[in-house]
């Protein structure tokens, strides 16, 4: 896990008024884990989807979509944004990506992504990021 997530962890905790037993009892129940630093990213979406029930707002979920059941999550709308920029080598907007989305899986944009189905465009951006890499090496 890293510091920005950890961090942002630390902010709902504070921002909610959790006391010290009430966020480890969090941690194990929706993570299984003792501490944020022991998080995996599966550990990290079930902890801040609580947090956001419980009422924490961040700026970070509304510009990645937040938590909509069955729905791309807002880790994979991240990698997405990530994969893209590396794909066209820092070039590339979210709209541009919106237009891939159109163009090859029928969707108008990130946000309307099912789960599996951004699964299926993160294995494509991958795909088409490792090439791309491979092309500048030759």
């Amino acid at each position: 896990m890293n510091r920005q997530c950890i961090a942002q962890i630390h902010v709902a905790k504070a921002k909610l008024g959790m006391t010290e037993d009430d966020y480890r009892a969090l941690l194990r129940d929706y993570a299984g884990v003792e501490s944020s630093k022991a998080l995996d990213d599966d550990g990290f979406e079930l902890v801040m989807f609580r947090f956001h029930e419980l009422g924490f707002e961040s700026a970070w979920l509304k510009r990645h979509y937040g938590y909509r059941a069955g729905m791309v999550t807002p880790r994979q709308v991240a990698l997405m944004r990530k994969l893209w920029a590396k794909y066209t080598r820092g070039q590339g907007s979210n709209a541009q990506l919106d237009r891939w989305l159109e163009r090859t899986f029928k969707v108008s944009s990130q946000r309307f992504l099912t789960r599996e189905l951004a699964g299926k465009a993160i294995a494509a951006l991958v795909s088409m990021a490792s090439r791309n890499v491979d092309d500048s090496a030759a």
